[in-house]
């Protein structure tokens, strides 16, 4: 089963993301908390599940592939 998703909203979804990780990641600097590395940053985690949700798909595995 092939979905088309539409990317727009997923770079939307990416963007806002994008905006909340690097305002908490300022703000555990400041209260001194260590911030680990990631191969994936924590905004693009953020986008694909929170896109998986919205996409309807009852499978994660299929929907990342």
């Amino acid at each position: 089963m092939y979905l088309i998703l539409n990317t727009t909203k997923l770079i939307e979804i990416y963007i806002t993301c994008d905006d909340f990780a690097k305002k908490f990641q300022q703000y555990q600097l400041s209260q001194g908390q260590v911030v680990p590395q990631e191969k994936m940053s924590c905004s693009e985690i953020m986008a694909i599940v929170i896109y998986y949700h919205i996409s309807g798909m009852k499978c994660f595995k299929y929907y990342y592939q």
